[in-house]
């Protein structure tokens, strides 16, 4: 009975233009998939294996970005930072994607090449697949460490949206803090995109919502009972805005890194 509810399941994806992901790219997706920590930073995300001594991950997660008044962008990459996969295996990396005037695009587009310091064999190395071929409806799956969890969590969601210029696919799955960086891999086991960010959903509303307790708190608050009502209240959205998963995630198209790499003649 448990094995025809199966295939029933997967002929209606067929007929409604879906493709399952099977456990095999699921297994692999978890493979060449690591966490990516940086303890000077205090900044934690995800990272995959592009070849046996590259791992790509977001920018951010590497890198402190700000604005200053002037508008100007300035970062500074972190300089301990390590990737550790499902087994406790600790290696150290460089970032060698750093933007420059000629080459920005790691910064715009936000993506990170770090090289293994110390690589070991037989890495599970995701392939790179720039295609135009992925459209909405289509099955995703990404593997990460979201919330800082103790063990990878993978995640199999769909595509729900794609921008014309097609740099930006939404993906209509569980996002969290941490999974940036991850591989969003299609059914074939390619990897057609970073994991990059989430919008929308409560998360939008509690930054709205915060910012006017911030700008109340500024003209003075009462303590009741000897709680601060703002502060506790800030506390509760912090902690409601990291744990509660609403609205799109969003993934890089792969192409700005592979781009990338074919102009610095990195050799993977």
């Amino acid at each position: 009975m448990k094995t025809l509810i199966i295939i029933l399941i997967m002929m209606a994806n067929q007929v409604l233009g879906q493709t399952v992901i099977n456990k095999a790219v699921i297994d692999d997706s978890r493979a060449g998939t690591v966490r990516i920590i940086s303890n000077g930073g205090k900044s934690s995300g995800t990272g995959f294996y592009i070849s046996n001594d590259i791992i790509a991950t977001c920018f951010h997660v590497v890198a402190q970005i700000s604005v200053n008044n002037s508008q100007n962008v300035n970062f500074n990459i972190y300089n301990d930072i390590q990737a550790i996969n499902e087994d406790g295996e600790i290696v150290t990396l460089t970032c060698i994607s750093f933007p420059d005037n000629s080459s920005p695009e790691p910064l715009l587009q936000d993506f990170a090449l770090l090289r293994v310091n110390n690589p070991t064999p037989k890495k599970k190395i995701l392939a790179l697949e720039y295609s135009t071929n992925s459209d909405i409806a289509d099955n995703v799956l990404f593997s990460g460490y979201p919330l800082g969890t103790p063990t990878m969590v993978s995640h199999v969601g769909m595509i729900s949206g794609i921008t014309k210029d097609k740099a930006i696919i939404c993906v209509q799955a569980s996002t969290n803090k941490g999974n940036s960086g991850g591989a969003l891999v299609n059914s074939q086991g390619k990897v057609i995109g970073i994991i990059s960010m989430r919008e929308g959903g409560i998360s939008a509303g509690l930054q709205n919502y915060l910012s006017q307790i911030t700008a109340t708190e500024k003209q003075g608050s009462v303590e009741f009972m000897g709680i601060n009502p703002l502060q506790a209240t800030k506390e509760t959205i912090s902690v409601l805005d990291t744990y509660i998963s609403t609205g799109i995630g969003y993934a890089r198209s792969i192409k700005f890194m592979t781009d990338y790499i074919k102009k610095k003649g990195i050799k993977l």
